[in-house]
């Protein structure tokens, strides 16, 4: 069971737990017995149950979906992709910064070997430590697809 797996279904127990409380209050609850604005209290605790049920599954399906989506990209990049260099030619910050590392838009000047230089834009998050790699004129070592040359999600930097 993948890491990603395992913290999603941590994440999803308490609400389990609270589906649970409300579904069994509903089941034992009286059917006369009513809210304080006068609805019926076994219904809001059967409506509560399934809202404490349904929105953290339908929130993990998305999150799983999400991470499924980006390995499956990343391996047809590994798959289909070519190894080159790139040239930075421009880096700027975007001003978001995500676990404290900043989001950066780069402007590469891409070569790889057998077809014709191109230059493509790319935004990553880049951890602190690789910053000092990605500078204006530094020489990095980039996954891409030639065929792709404007899609930015084709472009992998391969930093050390």
């Amino acid at each position: 069971m993948s890491k990603a797996i395992r913290r999603l279904l941590l994440f999803n127990i308490p609400f389990f737990l609270v589906s649970g409380f409300m579904f069994y209050s509903g089941f034992t609850t009286d059917e006369k017995a009513l809210t304080d604005d006068g609805y019926n209290l076994k219904w809001f605790f059967f409506l509560m149950g399934t809202a404490f049920l349904v929105i953290p599954l339908a929130v993990s399906f998305g999150i799983l979906s999400w991470i499924m989506v980006k390995r499956k990209r990343i391996a047809e990049l590994v798959a289909t992709g070519k190894q080159g260099t790139a040239v930075v030619l421009e880096i700027s910050d975007t001003g978001v910064t995500i676990n404290d590392d900043p989001r950066i838009k780069l402007l590469l000047e891409i070569h790889i070997p057998n077809y014709q230089p191109y230059q493509a834009r790319k935004t990553v998050t880049l951890p602190l430590i690789y910053l000092p790699q990605v500078q204006t004129g530094a020489t990095i070592n980039i996954l891409a697809d030639p065929e792709q040359p404007n899609n930015e999600k084709r472009i992998g930097l391969l930093l050390k």
